[in-house]
């Protein structure tokens, strides 16, 4: 059986062990979004909307991404969990 992965610019989140996650979650007063994982290659991953709407990241737990990106992680998200 094929597991469903979450993908994230070049990072890719099993979603069966995303354990918890904050929609309502801030960064310097932008959107984002913080997931929890039971991995512990990636315990916790933040996924921020970049203000100038470049996705550019240099930490590998901290994720900038677009506005549109961002929205379909958050549906993907949704849907898995059945939300």
């Amino acid at each position: 059986m094929m597991k469903k992965a979450l993908k994230i610019n070049t990072v890719y989140i099993n979603m069966e062990t995303i354990v918890a996650f904050d929609l309502d979650y801030k960064i310097d007063g932008n959107r984002a979004l913080y997931l929890m994982t039971n991995s512990n290659e990636l315990p916790f991953l933040e996924i921020e909307v970049a203000e100038d709407g470049l996705a550019e990241s240099t930490d590998y737990q901290a994720q900038k991404v677009t506005n549109r990106e961002y929205n379909r992680i958050k549906n993907e998200l949704m849907a898995y969990m059945g939300l």
